[in-house]
């Protein structure tokens, strides 16, 4: 009798993946699901009789929150346990939504925005150092990739489900925003084994004191900031150039939704194919690509021009995603996840602050366009240069313990 041998399954980039990473994608895109509090939270307050610059207080007092809510979580991720600081993270943020909705005066609001920031990223190194921790080095930026991917497709969903939702209350949004939120920490309580608990042991713990002195980490995060300040300008500096075209405010909605279709389409594809790559040169030629599409955006006259410009750069941003966290975690030393994955969260929310000031500036010397697309060519280069330095850490290293997080999925 003749037999066929089987066809070995083609590699997909759903495979190989640990279940514990399993577990935090759905949390995560359960909890993004939800989403609807914050990018509403300035029509609800418009809507109640507060100033221009009443809700820009409020809106400002939540972003200075996040500034510190990431090196908390970091802090308490390495110290506390993994599993402990993303379920108290995600409790203490539910808890904070609330107050934001019962909050009955400006101060009230604003002491809430502020809690809101802090607690709203205190989960997130802990989740990001349990992937970093029990995801093999090489499926790393696969795994982040995936996380960024599970941010934008709960996004969508939540964009059209909130404008439904807000025309009967924005107690509804609150309490979308909060069962998301308590579910996520429900699969975590249940589904991460307790051991994740254990505090790093206190002669491993490298905390922040190391990392000042990681000099190689800290030319990352400076081509980390880099990029995500360029990126930045896709938020600042696009509604601008739309408006000086004389095109209308829905034209922007619509470029915001093809840029978030683009990432979800397609990322799963630019995963499989890049996650096999160095992490420099795909992080380099991305942000390059983001430079170039941004600085068309200079160009652009039509809207079918901001159409091609949207495209080029997301698909920049689709190269980004996971490789800045993968990059971060080749560099951590053991026991140090947490610290490390917050230094990078906090770079991203420090580049949320300065990227409009630095395209404000930019803009008024009429020298924005250019110089998105310098520096874009600038991080290139920059990345380059780092990869003898990464080459020789990840040698010094020695072969990656292999992880505990739990079986495959396939």
């Amino acid at each position: 009798m003749t037999t066929t041998a089987p066809t070995p399954a083609r590699a997909t980039v759903f495979r190989g993946l640990p279940r514990v990473f399993w577990l935090l994608f759905s949390g995560q895109l359960v909890n993004r699901l939800g989403g609807v509090v914050l990018p509403f939270l300035a029509f609800h307050l418009a809507g109640r009789g507060y100033t221009a610059g009443q809700v820009a207080a409020v809106v400002s007092a939540y972003g200075l929150g996040g500034l510190g809510g990431q090196p908390l979580g970091g802090y308490l991720a390495d110290r506390l346990g993994r599993r402990t600081t993303l379920i108290g993270g995600l409790l203490a943020t539910a808890g904070c939504l609330v107050l934001i909705a019962a909050a009955g005066d400006l101060t009230g609001l604003t002491a809430a925005a502020l809690a809101m920031g802090l607690a709203g990223d205190v989960y997130r190194p802990a989740a990001s150092a349990l992937v970093a921790e029990t995801t093999p080095p090489h499926l790393r930026a696969r795994a982040f990739g995936l996380m960024h991917w599970a941010v934008n497709a709960g996004a969508a969903v939540a964009g059209a489900v909130a404008g439904v939702l807000l025309a009967h209350g924005f107690w509804l949004l609150v309490a979308l925003d909060v069962t998301t939120g308590v579910a996520f920490a429900v699969i975590v309580a249940v589904g991460i084994p307790r051991g994740r608990d254990r505090a790093v042991p206190r002669p491993a713990r490298n905390g922040y004191a190391v990392a000042a002195r990681d000099r190689l980490l800290l030319l990352a995060l400076l081509l980390l900031l880099l990029g995500l300040i360029l990126y930045a300008q896709a938020a600042y500096a696009l509604p601008l150039a739309l408006a000086a075209d004389g095109l209308p405010a829905s034209l922007y909605g619509l470029l915001i939704t093809l840029n978030g279709a683009t990432v979800v389409i397609f990322q799963p594809v630019f995963i499989a194919w890049l996650s096999p790559l160095p992490r420099l040169p795909v992080l380099g030629v991305s942000m390059a690509v983001v430079g170039a599409g941004l600085a068309l955006t200079g160009l652009a006259v039509h809207p079918w021009h901001y159409v091609v410009t949207v495209v080029l750069w997301s698909i920049g941003e689709i190269g980004m995603a996971g490789f800045e966290a993968a990059l971060v975690a080749d560099l951590t030393p053991e026991g140090a996840h947490g610290t490390y994955q917050a230094l990078y969260g906090w770079t991203a929310a420090v580049a949320r602050f300065a990227g409009p000031a630095a395209g404000a500036v930019l803009l008024q010397a009429h020298a924005l366009w250019w110089a998105c697309a310098a520096t874009g060519a600038l991080c290139a280069v920059f990345a380059c240069l780092l990869m003898p330095a990464l080459d020789r850490r990840v040698r010094a290293c020695g072969p990656p313990a292999v992880p505990d997080g739990g079986s495959a999925a396939g």
